[in-house]
């Protein structure tokens, strides 16, 4: 009994510290024409907005950035919704409208 109450308060601690590091920042930042940048985590809304803008693809259901931020969408349809993108920690979601 000791043991397994042991390793699972050594599991809360180990995943502890790794979220309370975690930064999100709300956003309202234009990105391009058709893309405004909602949210970032670990990143600014500026450096998120700089990824899309360096996008040059369409945006389908799930695409990669320059940055190797995998993006996908989360809501919506092929003409506007939201996307989340993550790469690693660090991700950011955006709305789009065509």
């Amino acid at each position: 009994m000791k043991l397994t109450l042991f390793a699972a308060l050594a599991a809360a601690l180990l995943i502890a510290p790794a979220s309370a590091h975690a930064s999100l920042h709300e956003c309202d930042l234009q990105a391009t024409n058709t893309a405004t940048i909602s949210s970032a985590r670990d990143m600014s809304c500026a450096t998120a907005a700089s990824e899309m803008k360096r996008y040059r693809g369409n945006i389908s259901a799930t695409f990669k950035t320059p940055g190797r931020f995998t993006c996908t969408r989360v809501s919506g349809g092929q003409f506007g919704g939201q996307w989340r993108c993550v790469n690693g920690h660090k991700a950011f979601r955006f709305e789009f409208r065509d």
